[in-house]
């Protein structure tokens, strides 16, 4: 997720959890129990966020008497980075392919500021 080997080797309990911090910003092992989907016990959780912290893709702090977790940098950059692990792995490294895949599916709506980025991102990468 991080360009980090370790997140190469991230259960998809582990990757709930990156999920719900990186959407929230920030969470509490209890913020992130409420949020799992058929969430395993308050116990596992705080095994799951603890081995996240060795592995180097979270961060834990103190907040009061409350452990906060959140990422290890800014969850833009996360974002990115990990778009850009996805277009690796799924689509061969293929920005184009990826791009195809999310505006051709159907559900896929673009406000007009949105479309007009897009044309703008597409012209200046033609021109490198």
């Amino acid at each position: 997720m991080w360009d980090n080997q370790a997140s190469k080797n991230v259960s998809r309990r582990e990757r709930q959890v990156l999920e719900i911090v990186m959407r929230r910003s920030k969470a509490t092992a209890r913020e992130i129990e409420e949020d799992m989907p058929d969430a395993p016990t308050y116990s596992a959780v705080r095994s799951i966020l603890r081995l996240l912290v060795e592995k180097g893709l979270l961060v834990k702090s103190l907040h009061g008497r409350t452990d906060e977790f959140t990422l290890p940098m800014e969850p833009e950059k996360a974002r990115v980075r990990a778009l850009h692990q996805m277009v690796r792995d799924f689509f061969s490294n293929s920005v184009g392919a990826a791009a195809m895949a999310l505006l051709g599916d159907s559900r896929s709506k673009l406000s007009k500021e949105d479309a007009d980025r897009l044309m703008k991102l597409i012209q200046e990468a033609r021109e490198k």
